[in-house]
């Protein structure tokens, strides 16, 4: 059974030391900017060096993003003047028993990492 796909915005909290949103258009100098047909603006990166810590590091598998550091979701853009990721993952409910013959509740936890889900885009 193929997953329902939803899009979620992921709120960037943006370092202090991160180029101001207006400015960042691009990848640092040096640094690749495009996976496929998205663009990765700086603090992002598809390198470590090029992304401002480990959780901005975008792997590009044949031109495709993904946010490496949560496991691997599917990046579809990244806006920086609104500090939104749009990623594409399964539809997550609050209902109960949603696996089949099962207690478990599917979920998503955005753990230790500087984002949060967005009340905003995701109603």
């Amino acid at each position: 059974m193929k997953p329902f796909q939803i899009y979620l915005h992921l709120l960037l909290f943006l370092s202090s030391t991160a180029t101001p949103p207006a400015l960042a258009k691009y990848a640092k100098t040096g640094c690749n900017d495009k996976c496929g047909n998205v663009t990765i603006p700086y603090p992002f990166g598809l390198v470590a060096e090029c992304s401002i810590n480990k959780w901005y590091i975008i792997d590009c598998k044949d031109s495709t993003p993904y946010l490496s550091a949560l496991k691997g979701l599917k990046v579809l853009g990244v806006d920086l003047r609104n500090q939104t990721v749009t990623v594409s993952m399964p539809r997550i409910s609050d209902c109960q028993n949603q696996v089949r013959n099962s207690n478990q509740m599917m979920s998503f936890d955005l753990g230790d990492s500087p984002f949060l889900f967005s009340k905003l885009h995701n109603k």
